[in-house]
């Protein structure tokens, strides 16, 4: 299990470096990632694109690395194959943690694989000061948190039009045996294009509909992480 991320400061990590490797150990061990709307396109030819319910009212859109929980069959030798790596993803090792109703602090995971004292990146100066790269990974969190609220404020419109339906992931392996895996929706494709004119519209005003046509063509990409499959 990952070590618990915890509060960046330029005294305890003032030596801390960070390397260009990717880093396999924060995706070992999981088969959904979240995704936002704005990397629909990017990520579609490679995986298959689902949403989750997070609460009565909400959704959180996914990508899906594998067919069953602790599951991700795009990992091979520490190399991800699934070509697009989420913002999610990308981020590692930091994340951002509430440090209240209206602050948001920046975190590091101090055992990760790419964090390194001898070599790579540094975050802080020898006076304390953050350097080029750590300025560059707050500009990444800032165009990332607009970005996510955009996401939402959109997936929340799609909810309200009743677009989501409950769709478990079916599949059949390859020695024939039936599965289902519960708890995903998708997007109506009936329901979406008996929209009203006012609808559609107002989903292309705010550039979506990208999104949603890229959503319908990853659900093909279901039979990519059959194939991947051990036997």
């Amino acid at each position: 299990m990952l070590a618990q991320p915890v509060a960046l400061n330029n005294e305890q990590h003032k030596n801390l470096k960070i390397t260009g490797n990717f880093s396999a150990e924060c995706m070992a061990d999981r088969h959904v990632v979240p995704l936002m709307l704005q990397e629909f396109t990017a990520a579609a030819p490679h995986y298959p694109i689902f949403f989750l319910q997070i609460n009565e009212k909400q959704f959180s859109p996914v990508a899906v690395f594998g067919l069953k929980e602790g599951q991700n069959l795009l990992l091979k030798d520490g190399q991800f194959e699934g070509n697009y790596l989420p913002a999610a993803i990308r981020c590692y090792p930091f994340t951002l943690a509430q440090a209240n109703d209206e602050q948001l602090i920046l975190c590091i995971n101090e055992q990760a694989d790419n964090v390194s004292t001898t070599e790579g990146q540094a975050l802080f100066n020898e006076d304390g000061s953050h350097t080029e790269f750590f300025q560059g990974i707050n500009n990444f969190f800032r165009d990332y948190i607009d970005a996510n609220t955009a996401n939402r404020n959109i997936v929340d419109q799609i909810t309200e039009m009743g677009l989501l339906r409950a769709d478990g992931l079916q599949y059949r392996d390859l020695a024939g045996k039936e599965h289902r895996v519960n708890g995903f929706f998708v997007i109506d494709q009936e329901k979406f294009n008996a929209l009203s004119d006012e609808q559609f519209l107002s989903l292309r005003k705010f550039g979506v509909l990208p999104a949603i046509y890229a959503h319908f063509a990853s659900l093909e990409r279901i039979g990519n992480l059959i194939s991947r499959q051990p036997v």
